[in-house]
């Protein structure tokens, strides 16, 4: 015959009855509604109370024992299993965070699960790569972005570190012009190219059969001339049918009178169509050139 159970229950029923609402997995609900039941009085013994909570009788105990031990936190607290051991450990994990910060990247999951093996002499399957890559450290393979493999990247980085120098520079080149405008103003200007071109989608059929798609080969294309002060971010952009001198000309000419009582300092690229002396550039524009994608000889 089970004995009549001896535990100071220090919450209150009130409490017990709000903790009981605000329990979130079946377990807790099950612990908190054992002391319910006691503080209420509705059972005495561990027996009775297994039965009404449908746990055995060992579990229950060892749930009292925990209370006893730390009050009800302490009955509470869950411990998770520590599980099975990583095959790739954190050190890991980190170097390879730093491999993937490299703009240059691995081609696929196959290259990372070499790499871990010749570099750090840690074997694993295919699928565990593929899970940390992709679900834990969210990278993905993406379409790179195009890079001439003759442009110097030193070249990139001087520019980047004397750019500030640089505007000092043309400013004070331009000190005769300065009483003339209200402020100076830094841009960045870019082209690119729209028209129509069918986006290309996975088709789903039979094995071996070859799945067809309908293609839109119309070449038919605009250019998009555009400029961005990085500063307020403000913008500036215009439609037109080539990429050539001729328009870039009006693209200033309408960037000018949009913007009339500012002097411009514009960061460029080195096309041809910018650097040609048939270009003529108005009063309140200076036209700065970034380095170019490939040494000059």
């Amino acid at each position: 015959m089970s004995r009549v159970v001896k535990v100071n229950i220090t919450e209150s029923s009130v409490t017990l009855k709000t903790l009981l609402a605000q329990q979130k997995t079946a377990s807790g609900f099950e612990k908190v509604q054992a002391l319910y039941l006691l503080k209420t009085g509705q059972v005495e013994t561990v027996q009775h109370l297994a039965s009404l909570v449908g746990r055995d009788r060992t579990t229950v105990q060892r749930w009292l024992r925990l209370y006893r031990q730390g009050g009800l936190n302490t009955m509470l607290e869950v411990h998770k299993s520590p599980g099975r051991p990583q095959i790739i450990p954190e050190v890991a994990i980190e170097r390879l965070k730093e491999e993937l910060k490299d703009p240059e990247g691995s081609s696929s999951y196959g290259e990372v699960k070499t790499w871990l093996e010749a570099d750090l002499g840690i074997k694993a399957n295919y699928d565990v790569v593929h899970n940390l890559v992709h679900s834990k450290l969210k990278a993905k393979l993406k379409v790179p972005r195009p890079r001439s493999q003759s442009q110097d990247p030193s070249a990139i980085e001087t520019f980047k570190k004397n750019l500030p120098r640089l505007l000092e520079i043309m400013i004070s080149l331009a000190a005769k012009r300065l009483d003339k405008f209200d402020n100076i103003r830094f841009w960045c200007e870019e082209e690119t190219r729209l028209g129509l071109k069918t986006i290309e989608k996975r088709l789903l059929t039979l094995r071996g059969v070859k799945p067809k798609g309908t293609v839109q080969w119309s070449v038919k294309a605009y250019y998009l001339y555009g400029v961005v002060e990085p500063r307020t971010g403000d913008s500036f952009f215009y439609e037109f049918s080539h990429l050539d001198t001729e328009c870039f000309q009006e693209f200033l000419k309408l960037f000018a009178h949009q913007y009339p009582v500012d002097l411009h300092i514009i960061q460029v690229d080195n096309g041809s169509f910018h650097t040609t002396e048939k270009l003529i550039v108005h009063k309140n524009i200076i036209l700065l050139f970034q380095p170019s994608p490939q040494p000059r000889t």
